[in-house]
């Protein structure tokens, strides 16, 4: 770590998250792959590499992206403490927090002995298993005071289940940010299945009666909003449910938008804000940033951490609200903004998925792509075929990598006084140089095009950026393509597939021959597979970073 900043990172591909992080690219386990020993494979390398496509976030224009964290710790003292402390302070930290973790587990186990998870979702839990549950909370309680969380200050009245059977809370931004539940109650909080499963920490989660989501169900999105309608009517004596509206992690910098599962029941809610008031911000584990391992190093070489919580008045809906779900959560939602005093953000979860998705298919910028496919889109460029007609042309163009605005406007054919042209300008910019890639443009537009479609057709609408024939595509031109197909072919298994192609080594394949090839591949599905289920951003106007 250099003392002038702690670097960015992918977040984890290792890990998995409720925010859209990236799931690691599965291996291409075809028949073709028993020709590794082809000598072709260890020469000829990739000799250039488009930056514009290997960057993840523009510098050139100043809007709120609620998904990007940069962590810079510029004192050389501080650098020095990180190092100390690593030393003298984390092992100890580290053993706290692993035998706090298996007295919870073992509280969590005494306390489900005999209970399936039926019985945990049939009825609130009474008795010694109750008592049980709190011991349970407790020592997890000490994993956060052992990780350096030693005070967590409360502000606020904390409503009755009664009075509010969902806590709505938010920013949801971290890892640590389950310390709400260990520190009050503790309520009950809404979960993947697989998380029952996980090793010592699936029993503790069981035990918080939690509502899973069966993802692989495709019912799951109305069973899990049955189920917290039912705990939040019911007249039992259920802790309450705890929702982070946002439905993944953003950098605090604003409240994106609340998924409204939280408010179909259509009760009272009460909204919850966490803060972090620390020198550095450790914590923020966004789609663009340092990963987990990096975070909760720094975090656990400091003395101490703080974290504030604060309950805001119970939240009654009124007739409007209760019959309108996504009324009655932008509502809620600019309550708590204002408390924060943060604005508001068109953004919401389903942007990080389009983003990973842009992420694994190497499309210029993936952090920005939402605002720049809201930006084409305000130029009218979606509905074109501007950026077909520039493809079919683009190697026999000059200079494409350095546009100035007024060439670009040109190009675009797009009246270069338009605010909105200035603005795709300053976001394709990415190194403030005032010149822009042809090419990192027409990526990001037919991406933004063609991203509900599967990858044999966006990689089809691409054949030209890399070949000028689609019919006679060059080794080095087809393994330049094939970076575009998802994360699953890199440049060993492209190579491989080439040569799969070209079995009378005349030099070139076809992209028809291609297909024909892949279609009848098992392990090419995914080439084909449509992605429905990413919408098409709207055209909304960003946040004002000020």
């Amino acid at each position: 770590m250099t003392t002038s900043t702690v670097k960015r990172c992918r977040r984890s591909s290792q890990t998995t998250s409720t925010g859209g992080d990236a799931v690691p690219a599965e291996d291409v386990d075809d028949d073709v792959m028993t020709d590794t020993n082809s000598p072709m494979l260890t020469s000829n390398s990739l000799s250039k590499r488009d930056s514009e496509e290997d960057a993840w976030a523009s510098k050139g224009y100043n809007y709120i992206n609620p998904f990007v964290h940069r962590l810079e710790i510029d004192s050389h003292i501080e650098v020095a403490k990180i190092y100390v402390l690593t030393v003298l302070l984390l092992p100890i930290r580290v053993v706290g927090c692993v035998l706090s973790l298996l007295s919870a587990w073992m509280f969590a186990c005494i306390g489900l002995y005999g209970m399936t998870l039926d019985d945990l979702k049939a009825k609130p839990l009474s008795g010694w298993r109750k008592q049980m549950q709190y011991m349970t909370a407790k020592a997890m309680r000490m994993l956060y005071t052992s990780g350096s969380f030693h005070h967590v200050s409360m502000k606020g009245t904390p409503a009755t289940p009664k009075q509010a059977p969902i806590l709505v809370v938010a920013p949801h931004s971290s890892y640590v940010d389950s310390i709400l539940v260990v520190a009050t109650g503790p309520p009950s909080i809404v979960a993947k299945r697989e998380t029952a499963d996980i090793p010592l920490l699936g029993r503790i989660i069981n035990y918080a009666q939690p509502i899973y989501v069966q993802r692989e169900d495709p019912n799951s999105r109305q069973n899990t909003i049955r189920d917290i309608v039912d705990r939040a009517r019911s007249t039992d004596d259920w802790p309450q449910v705890v929702i982070f509206a946002e439905g993944t992690c953003t950098n605090r910098t604003a409240l994106i938008k609340f998924k409204p599962g939280a408010f179909y029941p259509g009760v009272p809610v009460q909204p919850v804000l966490l803060k972090y008031p620390n020198k550095y911000d450790t914590f923020t584990w966004t789609w663009d940033g340092p990963g987990v391992l990096r975070l909760l190093w720094l975090t656990m070489t400091q003395f101490y951490n703080r974290c504030e919580v604060e309950y805001l008045p119970v939240y009654q809906p009124n007739e409007a609200e209760m019959a309108d779900a996504n009324l009655y959560a932008n509502n809620v939602r600019e309550v708590m903004a204002k408390a924060l005093g943060v604005p508001t953000s068109d953004y919401s979860f389903e942007d990080v998925i389009i983003m990973s998705r842009a992420r694994d298919m190497k499309i210029p910028f993936p952090g920005d792509i939402v605002e720049i496919e809201r930006t084409i889109d305000q130029l009218g460029l979606l509905e074109s075929t501007r950026d077909a007609e520039l493809c079919a042309k683009y190697l026999s163009l000059s200079n494409t990598d350095k546009l100035d605005i007024i060439t670009f406007a040109e190009l675009l054919q797009v009246d270069l006084k338009n605010p909105s042209l200035h603005k795709l300008f300053a976001l394709l910019d990415h190194r403030r140089r005032g010149t822009v890639s042809l090419k990192s443009f027409l990526l990001c537009s037919l991406f933004s095009k063609l991203k509900n479609a599967d990858l044999s057709t966006f990689l089809r609408a691409l054949i030209n950026l890399y070949s000028e024939s689609s019919e006679k595509i060059s080794r080095d031109s087809f393994v330049r393509l094939m970076r575009h197909a998802g994360g699953k072919l890199n440049e060993q298994k492209a190579q491989v597939l080439y040569y799969a192609l070209d079995t009378a080594n005349i030099g070139y394949v076809s992209f028809d021959s291609f297909v024909e090839y892949t279609e009848k591949q098992s392990n090419y599905k995914f080439l084909y597979h449509k992605s429905e289920h990413i919408r098409r951003s709207k055209t909304t106007v960003a946040s004002n970073p000020n």
